[in-house]
């Protein structure tokens, strides 16, 4: 017969590293999860330069005993049941205290938590009679540096009653509860209540859990508010993190996304079209409910190409469009709405061709594939726009510019479609390599190139850029000589004092090419 082991437990020693499982912040709670479970209606809690009181009006501890009894909480079998209460509430005001402290009913005893710690006995009193339970933790410390306990007890205190369903004084001030409001446009749904801003993204929630904060704050001020289930089990033993955390997240985001859903039907059943799109249009694309759109006749101006702004030519991220207001259908459908499908190099003729008609170019890529808008829209590629320019005026291939092109100073340029004769006037457009360009072509950098260095078109280069091409079309604008000359000046004869230049007339002599022969003084 071999031999037989159980399991058993070097208490003292179990009861010490429990410690590390607890935080100072975790006690304040677990106090005051003790006062909600007692039925309390006010909680009281003061704090001094090394000792924090909890008082509360419930219905007070029958025995003593099990605020020190390990994972025996003495709550009743139906409490325990819905709320899963663990025991180790008073357990972790040992760790953060020299003193422990406790009058309930007609009942007190004073220690060092040294002593609790260790088992030694700890003698009760006969007290005066009080109703609920005081709490007094005495050589507290605060967590801090440089916070003074009292204000580090403030500013928990403030953190944990914003949902908590019982009221809570802290040095004589009632503290808001912003959250414990049952006025408030509550949802009930799988993992609890939900309170949806539709202003948050839609997987930005904060969690509480038994009236307490859990989980992970949220990264924005906006998010919404989920009260979970009373029997939703907390990660023992300080319940900062939901047991099974990773699967009730899921949960929770499913529930707040089925309300976050919700709440945008009803808005879009009380709202006027067009008034729906323009405040919860962005939310509607952003929480995969681009489907409410379909059926509003009405599209967002920020969905198109602001010609004012982003002129034709390479756009970049940060100049997205952010104009506020809608559009009716009909005026999209009557000017034109376009999306072009064009390499990236070439995109640009294509958006030169769509401004000069007046048309809306769709940049929203997050409509739903059901959308009127993909119904009306047109697609246009480069090599579908003819250009038809006039009377060439001047033409230099391979021009020193960013990127190789040609460039072709003409007296007009027309745009078409081979589909469509009517044709669009345009100061400047670039096909095929070619840059063509009238007299009174601006912005031309745009139809240049888009990743000069490091995805952005150097402000350096696309200066050069800007001074090459006027260079180039103010030599045959200039009728007078004197002027085609002005303009091919470097810039550091215009603008940069040359004193040995200073009052000097020079005579410059060109050959029959038009190659400077000679300079005279």
């Amino acid at each position: 017969m071999g031999d037989t082991i159980r399991l058993k437990t070097n208490q003292q020693r179990l009861i010490a590293n429990l410690r590390h499982a607890f935080n100072p912040s975790s006690m304040l709670g677990e106090l005051l999860q003790n006062a909600r479970r007692a039925q309390a209606s006010h909680i009281r809690v003061t704090a001094g330069d090394t000792s924090i009181t909890v008082e509360d009006d419930g219905i007070g501890i029958a025995d003593l005993q099990s605020l020190l009894f390990i994972a025996e909480s003495g709550w009743d079998a139906d409490l325990q049941a819905r709320e899963n209460a663990f025991g180790m509430g008073v357990l972790s005001t040992l760790y953060f205290s020299e003193r422990l402290l406790v009058h309930s009913g007609d009942r007190s005893f004073g220690a060092s938590t040294a002593q609790i710690i260790a088992g030694e006995p700890i003698y009760v009193y006969e007290a005066p009679v009080r109703i609920g339970t005081g709490i007094r933790l005495e050589g507290v410390k605060s967590p801090t540096e440089g916070l003074v306990l009292s204000d580090w007890v403030g500013q928990q205190l403030r953190r944990l009653a914003t949902a908590f369903p019982v009221r809570i004084s802290f040095n004589g001030s009632e503290l808001p509860r912003p959250l414990a409001d049952p006025a408030l446009p509550w949802r009930e749904t799988p993992v609890g209540k939900v309170l949806i801003d539709l202003d948050a993204q839609r997987f930005q929630w904060r969690a509480f859990l038994q009236g307490l904060p859990i989980g992970k704050d949220p990264k924005t001020s906006e998010h919404h508010i989920v009260l979970l289930r009373d029997d939703m089990i907390a990660r023992l033993p300080d319940r900062q993190h939901l047991l099974n955390e990773r699967e009730d997240n899921q949960r929770i985001q499913e529930a707040v996304s089925q309300a976050f859903r919700q709440a945008l039907v009803e808005m879009k059943e009380v709202m006027p079209a067009e008034e729906f799109l323009d405040v919860h249009g962005e939310a509607c694309l952003t929480s995969s409910n681009a489907n409410l759109l379909n059926d509003v006749p009405f599209a967002h101006r920020s969905w198109f190409r602001d010609w004012d702004d982003v002129p034709p030519g390479h756009a970049h991220e940060w100049e997205g469009c952010f104009r506020d207001g809608v559009i009716a259908a009909e005026a999209l459908t009557s000017n034109g709405v376009w999306r072009i499908e064009s390499d990236e190099d070439e995109e640009a003729t294509a958006e030169v061709y769509v401004c000069a008609r007046g048309g809306f170019l769709l940049d929203e890529t997050r409509l739903h594939a059901g959308h009127w808008l993909n119904r009306v829209t047109r697609i246009v590629a480069s090599d579908q726009v003819i250009v038809r320019p006039g009377a060439i005026l001047h033409r230099e291939a391979n021009a020193p510019l960013a990127e190789t092109v040609d460039l072709v100073l003409t007296d007009a340029i027309h745009l078409s479609l081979a589909d469509d004769p009517v044709a669009y006037p345009v100061s400047a457009v670039r096909k095929d390599g070619i840059v063509h360009l009238t007299a009174s072509a601006a912005g031309v950098t745009r139809l240049i190139s888009s990743d000069v260095f490091d995805d952005r078109y150097e402000e350096r280069v696309r200066d050069e850029d800007r001074t090459a091409i006027s260079t180039f079309m103010a030599i045959d604008l200039s009728q007078d000589p004197a002027r085609a000359v002005e303009a091919l000046l470097p810039e550091h004869l215009r603008y940069v004092p040359q004193p040995k230049l200073a009052n000097v007339v020079v005579r410059m002599v060109f050959d029959g090419e038009g190659k400077l022969k000679n300079v005279i003084s």
